[in-house]
C-alpha cells in the first residue's frame, strides 16, 4: 500500500492527518471484511492507541460495526477479538453512463452492492437528455438523506474536461463542446467527477477485486461498444496525457488508404474492430442490417450457429487481434482485457485471437501475457464510474487532486 506524507502545522494540518488515517483504517476494512483491531494496525503501520481512538470514531459515526468473535473455552486472558465490517449502507455513490445505446445511472452503497437503477432513454439533443438525466439520479436516490450521498461518477466516451465535466469531442454521440458538468450542477446538489468511459471499465477491473485477487500494474481494457475505446493502466496509473485524450488507440491508423472514419482519418482500428465493424461485416456476409444497439444480437446468433454470424464475429475477432498486436509491441502489458461485445462471445473469439497474436509476436513477449475477458462484463463502465466516487471517499481528501488507491491505480477528480 503507498504511503502518503502530510504536513501536520496547524489545525489544518491535524484534522487533514486524522481523515486520511481514518480513511486508511476503514479502506482496511472494506478490503478484509471480518479484520480485527490488531490486523489493522499491521496492515496499516499505525499505532495500537490511534487504531482505537479511530475505530471508536468510525463506530461512533455508524460507519463500521464491531462483533466479538468466538474463540472458544482455550481464548487466552483479555479483551476478546472482535471482526469489523462496513455499515455498507451508511454512505452511497452514485455511476452514471453515457452512451447512445444505453444510459443508465446506478446508485450503490459502500462494498459496490447495487441499491437502485434506472435507465435513460437517449435523446441527441444534450439539453433534453440531460435533463432525463439530472431527473433518473434524483429518482435513484429519492428517500436517501442527502448527506449520505458521496458524489455522482459519470462516464463519458470520448476526449472530455474532466474538470469541468465538459465534452470536447465524442462523435459516437455527436456531441461537441457540451458542458454536462455545468447543466447537471443545476439540477443537482452533489459533486461530481468525469471520465472516459474506457478508463473507467479499467478502473472496475481493479477496484472490484475478488478477495486474495493481485491487482494488475501494466494492463490495458479494450471495450468495443459505441466504438473502440481503450483504457491504459501504466504502473498503476491511468494514462491520461497531457490533455487527458491519450490511450484513443481506437484511433491508430491501421490501413492509410481505409475506411473512413468519424474521426476524420481513415483506416482507424474502430472502423474494424468495434461493435459498428461487427455489424457491418454481419450485412455484408449476408445477414441483415441491425441498429447499433444489437452487436450482442450478433452474438448471440453466433453462440447458436449461426453462420454468418459466426464468420462475421471471427472477422472482426481477426482485425481486433491487429491492434492489440501493436498494443503489445508498444505498451508490454501484463494482460489484455476484452470487454464488450468480446467478453460476451469470449468462447468464440479467444482461439482466433491468441492464434494471430501467435502469428505475428515473438514468443518471448507472449510468455507472461495474459488475455482474458472483463469480470464485469456490461457493467465495467457504470461500476467503474461508482468506483470512481467510492475511491475518492476511500483513499482521498478534499484538499488532494490526484487519488492514489491502495491497489495501485491512481484516478483524478475535480481539484
Amino acid at each position: 500500500m503507498p504511503t502518503v506524507s502530510f504536513t501536520t502545522s496547524g489545525a489544518l494540518g491535524k484534522s487533514a492527518l486524522r481523515q486520511a488515517n481514518e480513511r486508511l483504517v476503514l479502506n482496511a476494512i472494506r478490503r478484509e471484511p471480518g479484520i480485527s483491531r490488531a490486523e489493522i494496525g499491521r496492515t496499516t503501520g499505525l499505532a495500537r492507541t490511534s487504531v482505537t481512538f479511530l475505530v471508536n470514531r468510525l463506530l461512533h459515526e455508524k460507519l463500521v460495526v464491531e462483533d466479538k468473535v468466538d474463540s472458544g473455552p482455550a481464548a487466552s486472558a483479555g479483551r476478546p477479538p472482535t471482526s469489523l465490517q462496513l455499515v455498507a449502507g451508511a454512505r452511497l455513490a452514485v455511476g452514471v453512463q453515457v452512451s447512445r445505446s444505453r444510459s443508465r445511472a446506478m446508485l450503490v452503497d459502500l462494498v459496490g452492492a447495487k441499491v437502485a437503477e434506472r435507465e435513460i432513454a437517449w435523446h441527441s439533443d444534450p439539453a433534453v437528455f440531460l435533463q432525463r438525466l439530472a431527473a433518473a439520479i434524483r429518482d435513484v436516490t429519492a428517500g436517501h438523506a442527502s448527506r449520505q450521498i458521496l458524489g455522482i461518477g459519470i462516464s463519458l466516451p470520448g476526449t472530455i474536461d474532466k474538470a469541468a465535466g465538459r465534452v470536447i469531442g465524442a462523435e459516437g454521440l455527436g456531441w461537441f463542446n457540451v458542458d454536462v458538468g455545468e447543466t447537471l450542477a443545476r439540477h443537482l446538489p452533489w459533486r461530481m467527477y468525469f471520465e472516459n468511459d474506457a478508463n473507467l471499465a479499467a478502473l472496475a477491473e481493479q477496484w472490484y477485486l475478488p478477495a486474495g485477487a493481485e491487482p494488475l500494474r501494466y494492463f490495458v481494457y479494450i471495450q468495443a461498444e459505441g466504438g473502440l475505446g481503450t483504457g491504459v493502466v501504466v504502473d498503476g496509473r491511468v494514462l491520461h496525457g497531457a490533455a487527458s485524450a491519450s490511450a484513443e488507440f481506437g484511433h491508430v491508423m491501421l490501413d492509410p488508404e481505409g475506411r473512413p472514419c468519424r474521426c476524420g482519418n481513415r483506416g482507424c482500428w474502430e472502423q474494424y474492430a468495434s461493435d459498428t465493424a461487427l455489424l457491418r461485416h454481419y450485412a455484408a456476409a449476408g445477414g441483415e442490417t441491425l441498429a447499433p444497439e444489437h452487436a450482442l444480437t450478433v452474438v448471440e446468433r453466433a453462440q447458436a450457429g449461426d453462420a454468418i454470424a459466426r464468420h462475421a464475429l471471427l472477422e472482426t475477432a481477426r482485425w481486433l487481434a491487429l491492434g492489440i498486436v501493436n498494443l503489445v509491441a508498444v505498451l508490454n502489458p501484463q494482460a489484455i482485457i476484452l470487454g464488450e461485445p468480446y467478453a460476451s462471445a469470449w468462447d468464440l473469439v479467444h482461439n482466433i485471437i491468441e492464434e494471430e497474436l501467435r502469428r505475428r509476436i515473438p514468443a518471448y513477449s507472449l510468455s507472461a501475457l495474459q488475455l482474458r475477458r472483463s469480470r464485469e462484463g456490461r457493467e465495467a463502465t457504470l461500476r467503474g464510474a461508482a468506483a470512481l466516487v467510492l475511491a475518492g471517499y476511500f483513499t482521498s481528501f478534499d484538499h488532494m487532486r490526484h487519488h492514489s488507491l491502495p491497489n495501485g491505480v491512481v484516478v483524478q477528480a475535480n481539484p
